[in-house]
């Protein structure tokens, strides 16, 4: 979801995070594993790892990184991103903060929320408006980060209010729907240094039955387009305008272009899927590779949808 940058987390910086962790109670594991945290199962460890089960320790967590002055990163569900081989120096935390209530037609649900058990809440209560996030992998928080999307809807359509953390001020506050510069694949959220902690959407009231079937219907699409059964980290790259990224790769002849332990899939040419004990940078390597050969075919400089995180370029990663 957001990092406070990419600099080595220094010895110093290491050891005082793990004396005010101490101190505070809070339980950090050392060089933990990310590849298993991520759905595309790539990259190297994070320096500390800690697990946020609530709200409050999403932003205890993000306090104690920031007093001790090194870069943190907030994971979710891990789709949509490659993690270096290298991984991610500083503090990685991972958000399980998910508590959910339902008001009349307004639904709200802390950022660590899975998407697809926010969809299968809207079913027992009856709300439509959502049923497209059963096709989205990830959290509410990723998902409002990225404006995600999928079958005709995205997020903007019924998200009215989030709530956020500044990492600057290290206030919390509530941003209106509108002031969350919602674009294709884009929000503010993106670009500045707050942290969504949950948010607030506003649906319809509807048949259970009807909307169950709508959700079928989107997954048995998805499992028929998607290759759900392989490591995979969602669509590589975003639609460019009055076309599709998986239409243009095709049509260059890459569907199952392999470069190391990645490839390009047989199924839809807009995802890359690894191998078991695959590497990260086979996947940047392929994805660029991708792009060239569009952009030489097309005249289309595709841009990526996946975001590449951690410490790309680093000796380590060699």
């Amino acid at each position: 979801m957001s990092a406070a940058g990419a600099a080595r987390a220094g010895s110093a910086g290491l050891a005082r995070l793990d004396e005010l962790a101490a101190l505070q109670g809070i339980e950090l594991e050392r060089d933990a594993s990310l590849a298993p945290l991520t759905t595309l199962r790539v990259g190297g460890p994070a320096d500390r790892l800690v697990l946020a089960r609530s709200r409050e320790a999403l932003v205890g967590a993000l306090r104690l990184a920031s007093a001790s002055g090194i870069p943190w990163f907030v994971l979710g569900n891990g789709s949509d991103l490659v993690v270096a081989d290298a991984g991610i120096r500083g503090l990685v935390i991972r958000n399980r903060a998910r508590a959910v209530s339902v008001e009349g037609t307004t639904l709200r649900a802390d950022g660590g929320s899975a998407m697809a058990l926010l969809v299968k809440r809207c079913i027992e209560e009856g709300l439509t408006g959502l049923e497209f996030g059963i096709s989205i992998p990830g959290t509410l928080g990723g998902a409002v980060w990225a404006n995600a999307g999928a079958h005709e809807g995205e997020m903007r359509d019924v998200v009215t209010s989030v709530e956020v953390w500044d990492a600057e001020t290290d206030a919390e506050r509530t941003l209106a729907g509108e002031e969350c510069a919602f674009a294709y694949r884009e929000s503010r959220f993106k670009h500045s240094p707050e942290i969504v902690l949950a948010a607030s959407l506003v649906l319809a009231a509807g048949d259970p039955a009807e909307i169950a079937g709508r959700v079928d219907e989107h997954q048995a699409r998805r499992r028929a387009t998607q290759p759900l059964a392989d490591q995979n980290a969602g669509s590589v790259f975003r639609n460019p305008p009055g076309d599709h990224a998986g239409r243009l790769i095709e049509a260059a002849g890459l569907k199952g272009f392999r470069i190391g332990t990645a490839s390009v899939s047989t199924l839809h040419a807009n995802f890359i899927v690894t191998d078991r004990g695959g590497r990260a940078a086979d996947v940047r390597a392929l994805g660029d590779h991708v792009r060239e050969t569009v952009a030489a075919r097309f005249g289309v400089t595709l841009t990526y949808e996946i975001e590449f995180v951690g410490a790309w370029g680093e000796e380590a990663d060699r």
